[in-house]
């Protein structure tokens, strides 16, 4: 009868794990199809990136901004067109807002297609301003996100929402300083690192063989990630224990959300590490 028992537990859990194992093998793959399509995305909008600045050159910015404000302004038409029978107050809201700004955004598409020209055809020009060009984009973004703050309060009327945007379009000026600031820092502690290397003869490098050391550069971490890999990233790149980073984003979360706007931000801006595996 023990025996009996014994080999019966076996049969009753294994459809369990079965299902377990199933639905973990389901999203792993679902998972990996769609950081495969991304991939994909990815690599051909590389070739179609230089494809563009390759045929079209210095005019190739103003061109790509030309059609982005086009696809704007159709969208705002599609959407204005939409809401007509619907009369929703918050699609309305949204469409007089980048109806307004039109030119503002056309101005942003411009200032973006540049500096990413600039940055692929002269690095060397474009390394002493880039935390000006990084400032200047993070500044951006959070003047969006205040606009679109904003524009939802309008029909929500919270005040800790018009708190929020006040507070963020006040301290634009700010923030663009603050960053930047931040920026040289980083610039000048990497010229620094660089400058302090003695110098080598050519004799000597081949004696020794030693890899010559790079300049270190902010990555998002594949290695020790939970959502985009931000903090991982940050902890790897100043050598302290990511937790530590965590619990400080997390407090400055719930001050005024200012840490959620951060951390999209940064997801958005920091590339990934190349050295790190990203399909699982």
């Amino acid at each position: 009868m023990a025996a009996r028992r014994k080999r019966s537990k076996p049969k009753t859990a294994q459809p369990k794990h079965t299902l377990e194992k199933g639905l973990k093998d389901f999203g792993h793959e679902v998972e990996t199809l769609g950081k495969r399509i991304e991939k994909k995305f990815d690599d051909d909008g590389k070739q179609m990136s230089t494809w563009f600045n390759t045929t079209f050159g210095v005019v190739g910015p103003l061109i790509s901004s030309l059609i982005g404000i086009l696809i704007l302004a159709l969208f705002l038409w599609a959407m204005n067109l939409i809401n007509i029978p619907l009369g929703i107050g918050l699609l309305q809201n949204i469409h007089y807002f980048l109806l307004v700004h039109i030119g503002w955004f056309f101005l942003i598409f411009l200032f973006f297609s540049y500096t990413s020209y600039i940055s692929s055809n002269f690095p060397s020009t474009y390394r002493p301003i880039s935390p000006l060009v990084s400032s200047a984009g993070i500044t951006i973004a959070l003047w969006i996100a205040a606009g679109a703050i904003r524009v939802v309060n309008i029909s929500v009327q919270s005040p800790a929402l018009t708190s929020f945007s006040s507070f963020i379009e006040s301290s634009l000026v700010l923030f663009f300083y603050l960053f930047a600031l931040i920026g040289y820092l980083v610039l000048i502690g990497d010229m620094a690192i660089k400058g302090s290397k003695p110098h080598i003869r050519p004799a000597e490098v081949k004696v020794s063989r030693k890899p010559v050391a790079r300049t270190k550069k902010l990555y998002r971490s594949g290695k020790d990630r939970i959502l985009g890999g931000v903090c991982g990233g940050i902890a790897e790149y100043l050598g302290v224990d990511p937790v530590l980073i965590r619990l400080v984003w997390i407090a400055g979360s719930l001050a005024w959300g200012f840490g959620i706007i951060l951390y999209i931000i940064m997801w958005i801006i920091m590339p990934r590490n190349p050295n790190h595996k990203w399909e699982d």
